[in-house]
């Protein structure tokens, strides 16, 4: 930088200041009880590593540890398909299209539906035992921040510490037994399983056990390493007297090798694993678990506001009392549990995070614990790019990407389709994709749905050319399902292509579920279609398939309203306004899609309303999750906090805040993440909207290291009085950020790797700055640093600063050549009833000089007047702050200040120079130009938004300058400094 050129100053502290209301405990992040799970599923508390489960129960003489893993399912390899299937289309379509939907649900029910599939099983438990009794002191928890389960107790005298943990880099669960007295610890420890063909053998210190459940083969191995003490094994038990410490070390293995592959051997693959730990001492095994798992938890950081006085409590006493407490750390700890949960069920070789995530104890489930896939598969998945969880995100697109063989034999057998791939709404790890349970489950847009997680997930990576080429086949395959699947339908006279039959999720019109054309549907495929053909673009292939698709998509319906002012959930308008099924599948098109918004579509948005409106408030857990999210893209901010009120209650939240249908369902989990999100970043339809949906419960807070579309990264974000006061955004990738918050609007080309910062006016304060030499005058809204206070427009429609409240300030730049006493003179309007003050200090807060905007001089925001006082500078260059200080809630709105010498200070500055006026106008790309008025000469100096200078140019009067003229300025934001005689202003500008 040169002459004095200095970058805004950060006004990080704003941010930090507002994350130092965390709870009052020791860690926030902490759930905890006096209480051991009492042999309750919904008490215990889960560990995972993405390959296995474990929910620890904590019991002092018994502790049972449940076991998952995550390809330990019943079936085998094999579909699902009803045969003949496709020769019953016709009939069915037939008899919707006359209207005898009795027919039609019968032909569907008796010929078209499949067998169920496979369902999640449990591996069986880890049992400790113990002679302890008496035990006082008990406590059990789980820190999120280290993935640890904990339990102590006191009993004999002896404190007694269990501490469990999943390690996803060395494959294995640890369990470290210890306690404050040498030679204390002593205990049993075996496992059990509810499979019949098992087999218990050990070698050496290890217990190794072999499974059989229908297709499935699996090996426990159970090793223990003691510090002193001594071990026996037999009978399938292993034995520890005397010791000072002892580790557990736990694996699991299966034979499963990809769906239709059940050649692996699991004795191998476990043995193979407990070689490599063996070895490991605790704190090893320790270490790598923790780099691995904080690497990607602590990358986001969330204050919700300061924490009640309950915040110690047990979790479940919190959860019990959120309604009359409100306290903003249980919402933080709900929301960071969330994000441990995903990490916990889901990570890169492993399968997806099913119903219950990676833990179950039945054989037989409910709902099979398996992957539903008409809302609860894809919503445990929202939050994984916007929670910055990417690693998380794998084993959904690889499971998405290996179901493509069945979803294209489903789609002959049961469409008659030989181009595409289909699956309906239940899968499991067998892929199987054939429509099953009854009529409601004939629905097509499975795979649809699924493939939208593709596209979001280039969208988040937008310069990842060689992942979008892996997934454009599936991508593609799901679309040209629906291009050659749809049929054109006689009801509407406009001859829209529909799915048919199909049906609106476990939802009826009149009793039937069979329909053609539901809103849902279109939605989607709208979405697939749209998103494969923009691919086809990017890769620049399939030119003529991509035709195919933009035919489709211009005769699909559109979403429309019904006679009540709601969005209708059919093609025709059945609508019940008394239904409130949980189901809300018609608003697919406001979230997770991006199809109605405020901006672009105010009339869906209003008939969305009406929808959510009907349909109420109270539903199952995860239907309130999904609720937080509808609310949040209709900026709702306070609708939303009154849906995660609803949902943090014992009837929605269990005691280890596993989300309740009821029963446990842990998409509920993962959607109320995914909510909390959008009520403070939207980042959809090109745009990244900054506290779209802020509750007032919330007025006060800060986040750091959620992800936005665009390769975003908000590196930190804080708020104050529910207005944004700083925002830094980091650009992973340099792409154009477009930036909202309120009325504020900023868009700028990005560099990789760069953050950018603003304030709450959405004004680059990395920007370059240049000091206005005294005697000059500053624009208000020129200021390097504030807080609080919001540019606006006046009546004239030039800018000022406004919404001023006590205690907010804002910072200037000033050279002064020669110390000494001037006038500062500022230009104020006022419509308060009590009069208010401007102080101005220097950088150590020293009070300079004090301004009073007094109510009898003005009677209405832009009735303006000049306030003056004395101030005392000294030479150079030096910071002004300016704070606002009153008793009103508005003060006053500010235009301008002047420093001049003595007291003729006003009538000097018009001596030299009376007006400067800059414009920017748009002449050719690749250009910037700017049309200035003034009656004296000027310099323009034009730079970067990193700061660096472009070029500058002088002149006289009016005139027109333009840089680039040749078009050689690269497109994006510049920043524009214009300087005559006393006078600045700077301006943002872009080249197109």
């Amino acid at each position: 930088m040169k002459l004095g050129l200095m970058f805004g100053v950060k006004i990080a502290a704003a941010f930090c200041a507002a994350t130092l209301s965390y709870a009052s405990t020791d860690n926030p992040l902490t759930l905890w009880y006096n209480s051991d799970a009492a042999g309750e599923f919904t008490n215990a508390l889960p560990i995972g590593n993405g390959y296995m489960g474990g929910i620890i129960y904590g019991g002092v003489t018994k502790d049972i540890i449940g076991l998952n893993e995550s390809t330990v399912w019943s079936g085998g390899p094999g579909d699902n398909n009803k045969q003949g299937a496709a020769s019953h289309l016709k009939d069915a379509r037939d008899a919707m299209f006359r209207g005898d939907y009795r027919t039609a649900e019968s032909i569907v029910s008796n010929y078209m539906i499949g067998p169920g599939p496979a369902s999640f099983q449990p591996v069986g438990d880890l049992v400790i035992t113990t002679s302890h009794s008496g035990a006082t002191n008990y406590r059990r928890e789980l820190d999120l921040k280290t993935a640890i389960a904990k339990t102590t107790y006191t009993s004999g005298g002896v404190k007694y510490t269990r501490e469990y943990f999943a390690s996803y880099p060395d494959h294995v669960i640890v369990v470290r037994l210890s306690a404050d007295k040498s030679g204390s610890v002593s205990f049993g420890a075996t496992m059990t399983t509810p499979h019949r063909n098992n087999k218990m053998s050990n070698s050496g210190n290890t217990l190794i056990y072999d499974v059989t459940v229908n297709s499935i083969k699996f090996q426990n191995r159970l090793n223990v390493v003691v510090d002193g003490g001594t071990v026996s094994v037999s009978n399938g038990n292993i034995n520890v007297q005397g010791a000072n410490s002892a580790m557990l070390v736990l694996t699991i293995a299966t034979n499963f090798k990809s769906y239709n592959d059940v050649s692996g051997d699991p004795g191998a693959i476990a043995a193979d694993i407990m070689s490599k730990v063996k070895g490991k001492s605790y704190d090893d095994l320790l270490s790598a678990h923790l780099k691995d798992y904080q690497t990607i938890f602590n990358r986001v950081k969330i204050d919700l506001g300061t924490a009640d006085a309950s915040a110690g409590d047990i979790t479940s006493t919190r959860v019990k009392n959120f309604n009359s407490t409100n306290d903003p750390s249980l919402v933080e700890l709900h929301y960071q549990y969330g994000r441990y949960l995903l990490i916990a069920s889901s990570r890169k070789g492993g399968q997806p995070a099913n119903l219950q995530g990676i833990w179950n104890k039945d054989t037989n489930p409910v709902w099979g614990s398996k992957y539903t896939t008409n809302i609860n598969l894809e919503m445990n998945y929202w939050p994984v790019e916007t929670a910055n969880l990417g690693e998380c995100v794998w084993p959904l697109i690889d499971k998405i990407k290996s179901m493509v063989p069945q979803g294209e034999k489903t789609a002959k057998v049961h469409w008659g389709v030989d181009e595409g791939w289909v699956e309906h709404h239940n899968t499991d790890l067998w892929n199987r994709t054939a429509p099953i349970d009854g009529a409601w489950g004939l629905w097509p847009s499975g795979a649809g749905w699924l493939s939208t997680h593709l596209w979001e997930h280039f969208l988040f990576n937008p310069t990842d050319k060689a992942y979008l080429q892996d997934v454009y086949s599936t991508m593609k395959g799901a679309a040209l399902f629906f291009v050659n699947s749809l049929v054109e339908e006689p009801e509407t006279g406009h001859k829209y292509l529909v799915t048919a039959p199909s049906d609106s999720p476990e939802n009826d019109h009149s009793g039937y579920n069979v329909c053609f054309g539901p809103t849902m549907d279109n939605q989607i495929i709208r979405d697939v279609l749209n998103y494969t053909i923009e691919a086809s673009k990017i890769l620049g292939v399939d030119e003529d398939v991509r035709a195919r698709m933009e035919a489709t998509v211009k005769r699909l319906p559109p979403t429309k309203t019904g006679k009540y002012g709601q969005i209708t959930e059919w093609l025709q308008d059945w609508d019940d306004p008394n239904n409130k099924n949980r189901h809300i599948s018609h608003l697919y098109g406001l979230f997770p899609s991006a199809q109605i918004t405020p901006e672009e579509t105010p009339d869906l948005i209003k008939g969305a309303g009406v929808t959510l409106k009907q349909r109420g408030d109270d539903a199952t857990g995860w239907s309130l999750a999904w609720k937080i999210n509808f609310w949040a893209r209709m900026h709702d901010g306070d609708h939303a906090y009154t849906m995660i009120r609803m949902l943090l209650t014992p009837n929605k939240t269990y005691n280890n805040l596993f989300d309740a249908h009821p029963p446990f369902q842990i998409d509920g989990n993962f959607g109320a993440v995914s909510g909390v999100n959008e009520m403070l970043m939207q980042s959809h339809n090109n745009r990244i909207n900054l506290l779209p949906a802020l509750p007032s419960q919330w007025k006060d807070g800060s986040i750091k290291g959620i992800r936005a579309r665009g390769g975003f990264e908000i590196d930190s974000m804080a708020w104050k009085g529910g207005k944004l006061t700083y925002v830094a955004i980091k650009s992973d990738v340099g792409q154009t950020l477009n930036l909202v918050s309120g009325t504020n609007t900023f868009t700028t080309t990005t560099v990789p790797g760069k953050i950018y910062e603003f304030d709450g006016n959405l004004k680059l304060t990395n920007q370059p700055f240049e000091p206005v030499t005294v005697p000059g005058k500053i624009q208000a809204e020129s200021y390097i640093a504030m807080d609080g206070v919001q540019i606006e427009d006046d009546t004239e429609g030039e800018p000022n600063l406004g919404w001023i409240n006590d205690g907010d300030w804002s910072t200037y730049l000033v050279k002064v050549p020669t110390a000494g006493t001037y006038t500062v003179t500022a230009r104020v309007a006022s419509e308060a009833e009590a009069a208010s003050t401007i102080t101005i200090t220097d950088s150590t807060g020293k009070a300079l000089a004090t301004l009073t905007v007094d109510p009898e001089k003005t009677n209405g925001w832009n009735d303006w007047y000049e306030t003056t006082a004395d101030i005392a500078l000294a030479a150079g260059e030096q910071k002004l702050r300016f704070e606002y200080s009153g008793e009103s809630n508005f003060l006053m709105n500010f235009d301008w200040f002047s420093i001049a010498k003595g007291t003729d200070a006003v009538p000097e500055a018009r001596k030299t120079v009376t007006m400067l006026d800059v414009r920017p106008v748009s002449l050719s790309k690749g250009s910037v130009s700017l049309m200035i008025r003034s009656n004296a000469g000027f310099k323009v100096s034009l730079y970067t938004v990193q700061g660096m200078l472009v070029g500058t140019h002088e002149g006289f009067g009016s005139s027109l300058v333009e840089f680039g003229e040749d078009g050689s300025l690269a497109r994006g934001n510049y920043i524009a400094v214009v300087t005559s005689g006393n006078l600045q202003k700077t301006l943002k500008i872009r080249a197109f």
